[in-house]
Order: C-alpha cells, then structure tokens, then sequence
C-alpha cells in the first residue's frame, strides 16, 4: 500500500468515485464519519469486522444517540434489513475505477453491505492505489484469504426495465464514500476525545 497518497491520486479517486454516483468526502477521522452517518438517521448498522477492529466508531455513534445495530445473530439479514444507514471499512480504493476492496469474511459483514439504504465506506488515503492490478496484489498476497471480497462501484444500476437506468436496484440506493486523511487511519483525531 501507499504510505503518502499523491494529491492527483487522490482526485482521480474523487473522480471516478462521483462518476459511479457516489458521494465523495475526505475526512480526519472516525468522529467525522460518525457526524457523517448520524447526520442521516438515528439507526446505523456497522459491519461486525469494523465494529471488532474499531470500538470506538459504535462508542462515538452511542454516544451521539444513535441506536446502533451489528448483526451477530442466526439471522443477520434480518437483523439490518432495510437500515436506513450502513458503515464498512475497505480495503483499499482503487483510483482507474473509483472502486473499493471490501474484505467480508462473514455474512453480516455482507448483508451490511446490500440491505441499507445508505451505505458509508470508509477507505484510509494510504489505502488507494492507481489501477485495479493493485487489488489482484493484494488478493494473491493472501492466498485466498479472505473467503470472500468484492470490488464495489457506487450503488448498482441497470436499464434493463423498458431501457431506463435505474439506480440501487439491488443493494443501496446511495454510496458515500470517506477517506479518512489521517496519517493513522485507525486512531482518533485530537477531535475525537
């Protein structure tokens, strides 16, 4: 991965992304992903993987009032179907596409992904790389782990009904997507205290 993110990395990130209609924004930290979300609705589903590696994203939406909701149940579809808004951290963002890596090992790290309305993803700066090649790296570095990634593009679209596009047919009907400019993707900002 990158240690520093060139700016024009990072604008054709922003770019790709906002032509696969998505919102794109760059943040400091997690406080402003948790402003972001709650911003939006008073219920959050996180993805099991982001809330074990990053307590403090649920201690923070908590803390704003905000019911959150992590599938860890026998029915986790169940669980955050039709939440209003979703979290996921990616592995990386891909710039050629303004596509993201997102690593779902479980099924409630998947169902987090498909069944809100809203889905917010998280990518660290560090964490963009040029062309897709980057993402096969990554992949083959890990010997078919994890189980199950995806590259997601924006929310999904399709003409197929009478040859108008539709956007969110399947799976969110709006993505936004957040790098986190830290230079410690994991940590708090100052702010965040």
């Amino acid at each position: 991965m990158n240690t520093t993110t060139a700016p024009n990395l990072l604008q054709r990130f922003a770019a790709r992304v906002t032509e696969a209609s998505s919102t794109y924004l760059e943040v400091a930290g997690w406080q402003q992903v948790v402003e972001h979300a709650g911003g939006y609705s008073e219920v959050v589903a996180i993805a099991p993987s982001l809330a074990a590696a990053q307590p403090e994203v649920r201690e923070l939406l908590e803390a704003a009032g905000v019911r959150v909701v992590v599938p860890d149940g026998d029915d986790p579809a169940a669980e955050v179907a039709d939440v209003p808004v979703a979290i996921v951290r990616a592995e990386m963002g891909v710039a050629e596409s303004g596509s993201l890596l997102v690593s779902e090992h479980a099924l409630g790290d998947r169902v987090v992904t498909m069944l809100c309305h809203r889905l917010i993803q998280v990518v660290a700066a560090s964490d963009i790389v040029d062309r897709l090649e980057g993402a096969a790296e990554w992949l083959a570095a890990r010997n078919g782990q994890p189980g199950f990634a995806s590259l997601m593009t924006g929310p999904s679209r399709t003409a197929d009904i009478e040859r108008s596009l539709t956007i969110g047919v399947q799976g969110p009907d709006e993505v936004d997507v957040l790098v986190l400019t830290a230079t410690d993707p994991t940590a708090t900002t100052e702010d965040d205290a």
